[in-house]
């Protein structure tokens, strides 16, 4: 129950571009607890209880997400281009400093799980863990048929879960909640847990390295490309760039002002000089 009202939270929050709303979401949310059950099953190289917790995640995952689905199907096609919602976008292009996050999420939660006398930390790490959010951006955007927006929620969901359990299962490994006797027993179940969760981190890193890198590049060419147009215009112009999207050789500007901007093919040389490659620019007028 409570995860279904988290998912609904998450969901109208994202709409809405509240990023309150979302964060009262994450406050609702229970799936840390399964998570952090398939971390100390691991950990312990206990093979029935992992697999009911896997399951367990496994069923919140899916439901979360159809939930999400439903939630929005009143929606209009096509809404999402005409109101871009900035807490929903920020879900879909994850990078290595959410995996960062979430190691760091994981390991606080075990701590808080060992040590019951920081229980009043619950609340932030609930907000740090941040589950709930993405999977309520896949299932929004698969409704709406932005398939690669939902490919990179599921990405960032995937990384927060990896990250979680690897940092989890360290955390209970360090403050002694593996038993010496069991861990001498079960040490060869153990190390396979550990290889098995530092695998899944390693392989969800490779699309997050890639896109950390198009990430710095595409900014790193935005911040190139808003000094041209400051060029472009000259220190004596009455027009306002409001609007600017770099998307490969693409480059397309809004201006606001009331006199007519130069010619746009003086801003293509300059752009493809800088740049080191033929560009398309496309500049909107606002008198």
């Amino acid at each position: 129950m409570l995860l279904a009202l988290s998912v609904t939270i998450a969901s109208y929050g994202l709409l809405g571009d509240s990023a309150a709303v979302v964060i009262g979401a994450m406050l609702v949310a229970p799936l840390m607890t399964p998570v952090l059950g398939v971390a100390a099953a691991l950990v312990m190289g206990w093979p029935r209880r992992l697999t009911l917790s896997a399951l367990q995640v496994a069923a919140a995952t899916a439901g979360s997400i159809a939930l999400a689905w439903l939630l929005t199907v009143w929606v209009p096609s096509g809404v999402f281009a005409l109101i871009p919602s900035e807490q929903l976008l920020a879900r879909t292009e994850p990078s290595v400093l959410d995996l960062g996050i979430a190691l760091a999420a994981g390991a606080a939660g075990a701590y808080v799980l060992v040590h019951k006398e920081e229980v009043s930390a619950l609340p932030g790490v609930a907000v740090a863990v941040a589950l709930v959010p993405p999977l309520s951006v896949v299932g929004i955007s698969l409704q709406a048929g932005e398939y690669a927006d939902a490919g990179g929620a599921f990405v960032l969901y995937l990384t927060n879960l990896a990250g979680i359990v690897l940092a989890a299962m360290v955390v209970f490994f360090l403050t002694g909640f593996v038993p010496v006797r069991h861990l001498r027993r079960m040490f060869g179940r153990i190390q396979l847990g550990f290889i098995i969760a530092a695998c899944a981190v390693l392989v969800i890193s490779v699309p997050l390295i890639y896109n950390s890198r198009l990430l710095l590049s595409t900014a790193l060419d935005e911040g190139i490309v808003r000094q041209e147009i400051d060029d472009w215009l000259g220190d004596e112009t009455t027009l306002e760039l409001v609007a600017l999207d770099v998307s490969g050789d693409r480059v397309d500007l809004d201006l606001l002002g009331p006199e007519p901007p130069p010619p746009a093919t003086a801003l293509r040389i300059e752009l493809a000089d800088a740049l080191g490659e033929d560009v398309t620019v496309k500049v909107g007028w606002i008198e």
